[in-house]
């Protein structure tokens, strides 16, 4: 009898304190805050962009969202234009890891660190970004960000 109830109350505790990979999908909205350097064959960017996100899935809530980067982008499609996202204020944040895509193709994020009610957050998945439009014409960049994460209890 003991031993049923050392393995039951094993069970609770392994559920409890362990993390359940979820889906993440994000929209990332930013006034447009770059610049590019025509090198000849090539191009220098630079960004640090300040905006907000809102959530349409995934164990995070909405917020702040700045986005800092830069590198260098060739004429053949390839780049090592990286950089990092920093979601949420205060306590609360988590910061991705992101590589711009070559030829064409999304960019690809990985979460490397969480505080607060993140701490420990894992995850990854791709980005893709476009211009559009909002409140009066305002010309703002948008990235939507999927994948998974995980955060642990």
């Amino acid at each position: 009898m003991k031993n049923l109830i050392l393995i039951s109350v094993l069970a609770a505790t392994s559920t409890a304190t362990s993390a359940e990979e979820q889906r993440i999908e994000l929209n990332n909205f930013y006034p447009l805050s770059q610049e590019n350097f025509d090198l000849g064959d090539h191009i220098f960017h630079i960004a640090d962009n300040k905006g907000g996100f809102e959530v349409i899935e995934g164990p995070v809530d909405g917020g702040l969202a700045r986005c800092l980067g830069s590198g260098f982008g060739y004429q053949d499609g390839t780049n090592s234009i990286s950089g990092i996202c920093i979601f949420g204020e205060g306590e609360d944040t988590f910061t991705m890891r992101w590589k711009a895509g070559e030829k064409g193709a999304a960019n690809s994020w990985e979460i490397i660190v969480g505080t607060g009610r993140y701490d420990g957050m894992t995850g990854e998945g791709i980005a893709t970004t476009d211009i559009v439009s909002m409140y009066q014409a305002l010309p703002l960049r948008r990235t939507h960000i999927v994948g998974t994460v995980e955060i642990p209890d």
